[in-house]
């Protein structure tokens, strides 16, 4: 075979295989995303409670599919804890419009949060333990059939490793420390007496 058509062979397979790969790079290349889109338009919380919006994306072969949550500084009712758990989080009583944003599109959820706090009512431990909140965050733990009663208040949350200030809430009170964890939805009391701490889920 003369040198010359070598050559030409040789151009026409690297053409053909530069187009295969062009043609493999477009049908793996991942989609905008066109449309987002929340399960709901408006949500009612309860003071310190947390709370994730399900939302869909088109198309759904999009790669971007994190969600980010904005609400006006000016009007700071919630807020997002973080992309990974993608919550909204209820900081004081009031409404406000929260805006969603995937990719350049953007969804809106109207938020109503009620003056009662998520902590208010009763918690029960495995061993039959429980715990009761009122709405002034007064605190009676009943072990034994003994009632101890503490009057907490919020001391937000010190942040340590690992720690999210959106996803706690922290109440201290004389002998006693209360974290709420927003995402698992329970409590933990941090003795003073350094007794182990116990873990409560909402009955």
């Amino acid at each position: 075979m003369k040198r010359s058509t070598k050559i030409f062979v040789g151009l026409i397979l690297l053409v053909l295989i530069s187009a295969q790969a062009v043609g493999l790079f477009l049908l793996v290349r991942p989609a905008p995303v066109s449309a987002l889109t929340l399960s709901e338009t408006s949500i009612t919380l309860m003071m310190d409670e947390g709370r994730r919006v399900p939302h869909t994306v088109e198309p759904a072969s999009a790669s971007a599919k994190l969600l980010h949550y904005k609400v006006s500084a000016s009007d700071p009712v919630v807020a997002w804890i973080d992309d990974k758990n993608e919550m909204l989080v209820a900081l004081s009583p009031g409404t406000c419009t929260v805006t969603a944003e995937v990719d350049g599109q953007t969804a809106k959820v109207e938020v109503t949060v009620l003056s009662e706090s998520i902590l208010c009512g009763t918690w029960t431990a495995e061993n039959g333990d429980t715990l009761t909140i009122d709405g002034t965050l007064l605190c009676t733990l009943e072990t034994a059939g003994k009632p101890v009663t503490y009057a907490l208040a919020r001391d937000g949350f010190t942040p340590g490793e690992n720690s999210n200030p959106y996803r706690y809430v922290k109440l201290t009170g004389t002998g006693l420390t209360l974290y709420y964890d927003r995402l698992l939805n329970t409590v933990r009391l941090h003795p003073a007496d350094g007794d182990a701490d116990r873990m409560f889920a909402k009955n």
